[in-house]
């Protein structure tokens, strides 16, 4: 073979070539028969197929170049291995898949491919295919395994959920559907009853993983409107749909001479910008209406606000350094005209204000907030309470501090108490509880007072009413507090609502009922402005 090699390579002359081949082909015939006598008798797979490897080169050496080895010996060495491989091989494999430890059965798996990886048998290569197989199937059964009793440890609807999803045919399959059919139904109850709980991200993970599909949603249960599922997978994120809200630039905001000023005092987090998002979104109603260019600096901040509304968009958390004035006006019953002004008093002001070792002044709710609320103008005061939870919230200096409304609402309303000459300009003093859905279907005056009895204003409440009395505000009512629910619509899970005006409307009227009309300059009052011009 190197000979004729040689010969091929051109480093001899092909005078013998001839000659060469047929040596070659007589030598190969009696060489094959010397050897496979030595190892016919053999059962040494692997020294068998060694045999097949060489003579089938051999073989393919002496055919390509026109020669003839058909080696019967071959043949029987082939027909050998394929005996010995089909009882050896089929009986290894049938002994992995008895195995019952998974573990186990991956270490032998990866044995018997070891074993039969030289071995150039059919039957070998199938087998080494099933064994593969059965290697991938017992991997993903530990996987599975593994998975499931994590599953089971958090025992949540979105764990089953995903992982039926990562492994669809394991064994645990059927019991992992049960499970998510009996908590399915809980699920839905309970965001049906607490749809605040269920924030923009949560729901878009329930739908998104098909852990809850629309047919859940929207079809059977009428937990989501179709707008508003479509509005969840369209912002998955609350953020997503937000534009940060105009902040007033003012550093000593006033209100026109002769407005009635309402005051909107709440926590970050309150519903305070939602309830003046209602408020704004009542443009054209009852003679109501907000100046965008207005004097107080708050225009902008209004039409923005009026615009999330309208959209059914929740606007989104609004940081204030300087206090929002929105200059607007309202008609009373009679279509006289009230000239007001809505002001927002920043809540991160209001909240640091309850923090603060020895607060005694107005200017401790804000730059510009002692000017505005020592004028001679009457005021309406409203104190905007989230009855839902109690809040955490991060200082400026990082700490992380319990916000407990009753302990602000008395913070705030012990020091306007002190300052004699605000409070005989206060015409009314109300309490707005937001989300008023998560109070019951029948949400009054009673049931609002219940709940602040629940969670201890009952003492801030009397220090009011108290207040109210010493000057001579809320008569109408015997010295009570107004108590106000509202709700900027008909919420549903995932920060999703259909805006509903009623609630908004209800706080308009009050605002129209506490406010007075302009009074016409007399002749007189005209005049001497005249001679002082």
């Amino acid at each position: 073979m190197d000979y004729i090699s040689k010969i091929e390579q051109g480093l001899f002359s092909d005078t013998y070539l001839g000659d060469a081949k047929v040596k070659l082909a007589k030598l190969a015939k009696l060489e094959v028969q010397d050897e496979w006598d030595k190892l016919s008798n053999s059962t040494d797979v692997n020294a068998i197929n060694d045999f097949v490897n060489k003579w089938e080169y051999i073989e393919n050496f002496i055919n390509r170049r026109g020669g003839n080895f058909d080696s019967n010996e071959l043949d029987d060495a082939r027909n050998k291995i394929e005996i010995i491989a089909n009882g050896t091989i089929v009986e290894d494999f049938n002994n992995l898949k008895a195995i019952d430890d998974d573990y186990k059965r991956v270490t032998e798996i990866n044995a018997f491919i070891q074993k039969y990886a030289r071995n150039s048998s059919k039957t070998a290569k199938d087998y080494i295919d099933k064994a593969s197989e059965l290697l991938q199937w017992t991997q993903e059964n530990i996987a599975s395994r593994e998975a499931w009793y994590k599953a089971k440890e958090s025992d949540t609807i979105k764990d089953y959920v995903s992982f039926i999803s990562q492994y669809p045919s394991c064994r645990y399959r059927e019991e992992a559907d049960e499970r998510i059919k009996q908590m399915k139904g809980d699920l839905l109850t309970d965001i049906k009853r607490f749809p605040f709980n269920y924030k923009r991200e949560d729901m878009f993970e329930y739908i998104n993983s098909k852990t809850l599909t629309y047919d859940d949603l929207v079809t059977k249960s009428y937990i989501l409107t179709d707008k508003g599922y479509n509005h969840i997978m369209r912002y998955p994120h609350l953020w997503d749909e937000q534009r940060a809200l105009p902040v007033s630039s003012l550093e000593n905001p006033h209100s026109q001479e002769g407005n009635t000023d309402i005051y909107f005092f709440g926590v970050p987090g309150s519903g305070k910008t939602c309830v003046l998002a209602g408020l704004m979104s009542l443009s054209g109603q009852l003679g109501f209406d907000f100046d965008p260019r207005g004097e107080g600096g708050g225009g902008p901040y209004a039409t923005e606000l009026c615009n999330y509304a309208r959209s059914s968009m929740l606007p989104p958390k609004t940081d204030q350094t300087f206090i929002q004035v929105i200059d607007c006006t309202i008609d009373d019953e009679e279509h006289n005209s009230h000239n007001i002004s809505i002001i927002e008093m920043g809540g991160e002001k209001t909240r640091d204000f309850a923090f603060m070792q020895n607060a005694t002044s107005l200017e401790d709710l804000g730059p510009g907030a002692a000017g505005l609320l020592q004028n001679d103008n009457n005021k309406v005061l409203f104190f905007v309470i989230d009855p839902t939870n109690e809040k955490y919230v991060v200082m400026d200096d990082g700490s992380e501090q319990l916000i407990k409304q009753d302990n602000v609402l008395n913070c705030v309303a012990s020091l306007l108490a002190k300052n004699d000459k605000l409070m005989k300009k206060v015409t009314a003093i109300h309490i707005i509880l937001t989300k008023s859905d998560t109070l019951g279907e029948y949400a009054d005056a009673h049931v609002i007072e219940d709940r602040l009895t629940q969670q201890g204003y009952k003492a801030v409440m009397s220090r009011i009413k108290k207040i109210c009395e010493t000057y001579d505000i809320n008569k109408a009512t015997g010295f009570q507090v107004g108590l106000f629910p509202f709700c900027v619509g008909k919420f549903m899970p995932g920060d999703v609502y259909t805006f509903d005006e009623t609630d908004s409307l209800k706080i308009l009227r009050v605002i129209q009922a506490n406010t007075t009309a302009v009074r016409q300059k007399t002749w007189g009052e005209r005049l001497k402005e005249w001679f002082n011009s």
